[in-house]
């Protein structure tokens, strides 16, 4: 939800290892949601090169973007109404991060991964949890104040906003009947305030909601004030969990 570019590494290595996949395998495999390809192109290292990737976004700019970094990958721009372009039985594996929580009818779209995904294909599904922020802060009514907004705020390219997707995940999926699998989490912990950092982008973020007068330009100010003290004295700590499923066709 973040609309600062934050690295996702860790979390792709966390959800490469629940994957599994052998190196020498041929999969076909589609990332729903994919944004620039970094993940397709982390898992284009770990396939054998004969592996069809396709990543799927419909933000035009991200799609451009991951054309111009990942050489042998399949990159589409489509906006998800009711309906994937993908034959039935198609796909080995489906991946989607961070990307659910913008879809309008999701029971539309468990029901096309069901029916893209081959017999006993594998569906990951990983979503940050807005819920979950925290920051160490002496002055825990703003926190909390703040991660709130940021969590209910629907940005202009979103179609629906849920800042408590990760947590939704299981209920989805496996009350959907179509997948049988189980849970996941990895947790994102920093003890660094610096630039492409989650908890260092997110105060930037907030100053959009500063701006619309949903947060206190003056309560902002001191929150931000803390974490830079705390960040210069050693004591700053920042975390979110992304949840996950992962499951196989039912």
């Amino acid at each position: 939800m973040l609309t600062r570019r934050s690295d996702k590494t860790p979390l792709f290595e966390k959800v490469l290892t629940i994957l599994n996949l052998a190196s020498d395998g041929e999969y076909r495999v589609l990332d729903f949601g994919c944004g620039t390809g970094d993940f397709l192109g982390l898992l284009s290292q770990r396939v054998n090169d004969k592996s069809e990737l396709i990543g799927l976004d419909a933000m035009e700019r991200s799609i451009e973007q991951a054309r111009s970094r990942n050489s042998g990958i399949t990159f589409v721009c489509e906006r998800f109404t009711n309906k994937l372009s993908f034959p039935n039985d198609w796909f080995d594996t489906i991946v989607t991060i961070d990307a659910l929580e913008c879809i309008k009818d999701r029971s539309a779209l468990i029901d096309e991964f069901h029916r893209t995904l081959k017999p006993g294909g594998k569906m990951l599904a990983a979503h940050w949890d807005c819920d979950t922020q925290t920051y160490d802060t002496d002055r825990k009514d703003i926190a909390r104040k703040a991660m709130i907004a940021y969590s209910d705020w629907k940005q202009p390219w979103m179609d629906k906003c849920d800042g408590q997707m990760g947590q939704k995940l299981w209920g989805l999926f496996e009350g959907s009947g179509k997948f049988k699998g189980k849970p996941d989490a990895f947790s994102l912990l920093e003890t660094t305030y610096d630039e492409g950092r989650y908890g260092f982008e997110l105060l930037q973020d907030l100053v959009s909601l500063v701006d619309k007068g949903l947060l206190n330009k003056e309560e902002y100010a001191l929150l931000c004030q803390e974490l830079r003290e705390k960040a210069a004295s050693g004591r700053y700590f920042y975390s979110m969990t992304s949840f996950i499923y992962y499951g196989e066709k039912a």
